[in-house]
Parts: C-alpha cells; structure tokens; sequence
C-alpha cells in the first residue's frame, strides 16, 4: 500500500496542471454545496429567531368590505370593528381565544416633538396586554397599566430607536415629556432593541410610538367604534383558523357580515410566515443538494478523463507489467488509489474552503437582511455523501478501462 499511494503521489506530481483543470470541478462544487447549506440553515433560523422576536402567534383581522351573494346582507358596506364588539368577542369565544387585542394605527407616521428634536414615528394605540403579547420589553420605566387606560392618561412607550432619536440616549427618556401632533404625552417606558425585524419592517418596533388606546381616542382623534385592526390570540392548541373563524361567528352578526364572506374582512395568520419559511428551507436544500450533486458528478467526470488519458498515456506499461506477472487487480487498484488521491485533495481543500468561508462570514456584522451561514449537521450529511460518490465514481471508470486492456495488443502496438 505504501508503495501504491508513493506511485499515485508521483503521478499526481509530474501533471500538475491537468490534475487541477480535471480537479477544479469538484473543489468548487464541495466548497459551493457546504456554503449554500449552510446559509440555507441560517436563514432557516434567522426566520424563527425573528418570529419569536415579534411574539406570539396570532392572525390579524383589519375590516374590509361587503360583497354580494349573501341573503340578508347588503353589498359594499365598510365594515367597522369597534372595542365593544371585540370584548363580547373575546368574552363569547373564550374557550378557542386567549385575548383579542384591539389596535389603532396611524395612517402616516405622526409628528414627535422632544428635547428640540423632531421626529415622525408609527404611532400604534392598543391596551395593556399589547407588550406581554407583542414580545415588547422595555428597557427603561415599565409598560401601561390598566388604570393608564381607564384614566385615559396621556402616556406613552417609545421604541429604543425612537427614543434614542428624540433625547439622544434612550435612557433618559423616562419620566420626559414630548408632544404628539400638539399633544402632550408623558413617556413611562423605552422598549428593548430588537433585531433587524425583517418579518415586521412595515412598522418597525424599534421606532413604534405606543399610547393608550383610550388616550388616543380622547385627544388625538381616533374613533372607538372604526379600529384599524385587531390581533386574535388562539389559545394553547388551537388552530389559528379555527380561532379567526369563531370570532368571524360573533363579529358577523353583530357588525353586519355574513361570517363566510372572504371580503368583508381581511386576515393573515402570523404561523403560515413559520410554515412558508419552513417550506422554503426544505425546497431550498433539496435544490441546493441535487444541484450540488450534478456539479459534483461533472467534476467526477474531469476527474476520470484525467485518468483516462493518463492509462492511455501509459497502455504500453501497464500491459508489460501484465506480461510480466502483474495482477490486474494490483494495478487496479493503483489506478483507484490514484483517483481517490485526485478527488479527495480536491474535495478536502473544497471542505477547508467551505467551512472557513462560513466561519469568516460569521464573524461579521450581517449585511441588511443576510443571515449568518450556520454549518448543520444536514449539510456536513448531504456532502460528505456526494463527496463519497463522486469519488468512487471518479475511482471506478478507469479501473474498468485497465481490466478491458488487451496485453497481446498493447505490446504490438509499443513495439
């Protein structure tokens, strides 16, 4: 063995340049499939980091308008949710529905007057239960009460962002007061930061301005019987859908829709973005896996016409080493040694590449949206086992190309 893996390495050293063209393939092709796997994990958990970070599942339901085909239901009205409507809700449906969190949101981003600074934040106005259903955990102060909203007080909790922008450290906006299009509103609270909230940039949590609903129909305008939107909380095991459509039962008839009519509101369910991502990440290393698999056969093909052409270059001594005794097995198996010496230098330093770049990716700050690649057990599986085709394929088709030498015909044609 010794003695074949010495001559696989001296052969291997006298073509330098065909053993990298005929290598190149599976090199990149191993380096390609574990940085690619990888980022597909990553994103995978980036995914169910930021979901988490949004907070519980719920569905959303804004009002939408009527349409036709229903008995007893007029066509195009606007439909109008109102906080009364949402509590008998809640207290009706409370076997499927933990909470129903009704919400006001600004239409455009309102005026924020703080400490000579000027900003415009998305102004959302919900009640109490909003930060412990929302993952929204303040940093500085606390969050509102029950009594902030029966007593319909004018305070208010400031994304960190946002904060940071109005008093130029968020820390010392508690206890600071600041005008909301002319109003004056005491901030109580200053939330956590969170991450870069790809699943909520429409409104993002770092730069919300969070009032008491109440407050905000008493001075800033809002109407209690039109809500922008409410968030329906399913309890533990039951489904969001059967959630939405118990609370559709109610609201229908109270507000005046018939509960199957898909226009009169519109909905989306939080846990379908963790299925959809979920879906993704399946379909997206099966890609990856079988388009990592092709390149690596092709690299394997290289790999063998390498050997091919060097068998042809030495035809004449492989069949005096057969004239002289030599089994063909012993030399079948330098060729197969010879191969895997060229496929697995080649898929070895592929590895190296991978895993460092994944390493040195890791380690910096991820641009925009782009997750951090995580090296899963799935991706070192799904290599490991093309890489070990690849080689034997690489390994195989020569070694029957030197059984197939005829010796007789061989030493005719070197003589």
């Amino acid at each position: 063995m010794r003695d074949h893996l010495s001559e696989a390495i001296e052969s291997v050293k006298s073509h330098p340049r065909r053993v990298v063209a005929s290598a190149l393939g599976v090199f990149w092709g191993t380096a390609a499939i574990i940085v690619m796997l990888a980022w597909g994990s990553g994103f995978r958990e980036y995914m169910r980091d930021e979901l988490q970070r949004y907070g519980k599942a719920c569905v959303f339901l804004m009002p939408g308008v009527t349409s036709s085909g229903f008995r007893g239901y007029r066509e195009g009205v606007h439909i109008r949710l109102s906080r009364r409507d949402v509590g008998a809700t809640e207290r009706l449906q409370h076997d499927y529905i933990e909470a129903i969190i009704p919400e006001h949101l600004s239409d455009d981003r309102v005026l924020a007057e703080a400490a000579g600074h000027v900003r415009r934040l998305d102004l959302t106005a919900t009640d109490e239960r909003f930060a412990t259903f929302r993952n929204f955990t303040v940093a500085y102060g606390r969050v509102f009460e029950r009594a902030d909203l029966e007593r319909r007080r004018a305070v208010a909790i400031l994304g960190y962002e946002a904060a940071d922008a109005l008093f130029g450290t968020a820390g010392e906006a508690v206890g600071r007061s600041i005008r909301v299009e002319g109003h004056p509103f005491e901030v109580v609270g200053v939330a956590a930061r969170k991450g870069r909230q790809y699943f909520n940039t429409h409104r993002p949590d770092n730069r919300l301005l969070i009032v008491p609903i109440t407050t905000a129909e008493a001075e800033l305008g809002f109407d209690e019987r039109a809500l922008s939107r409410i968030n329906i909380y399913p309890r533990d095991g039951v489904d969001p859908r059967d959630a939405l459509q118990r609370a559709l039962l109610t609201l229908g008839p109270r507000v005046g829709f018939h509960p199957d009519d898909l226009d009169a509101v519109r909905w989306f369910d939080i846990s379908q973005a963790s299925k959809i991502s979920e879906l993704f990440y399946v379909g997206f290393m099966i890609f990856i896996g079988l388009a990592g698999t092709v390149t690596l056969l092709i690299g394997a093909v290289g790999i063998a016409n390498y050997q091919l052409a060097m068998l042809a270059e030495r035809t004449v001594e492989i069949a005096v080493a057969r004239a002289l005794g030599a089994r063909a097995r012993t030399i079948v198996l330098q060729t197969v040694i010879e191969s895997l010496c060229v496929s697995g230098g080649a898929v070895l330093l592929g590895m190296l590449v991978g895993v460092g770049g994944c390493a040195a990716l890791a380690t910096l700050p991820p641009p925009g949206m782009f997750p951090a690649p995580i090296i899963s057990p799935v991706a070192v599986a799904v290599t490991t086992g093309a890489t070990l085709g690849v080689a034997i394929i690489a390994a195989l088709v020569p070694a029957m190309r030197v059984r197939r030498i005829d010796v007789a015909v061989a030493l005719r044609a070197g003589v």
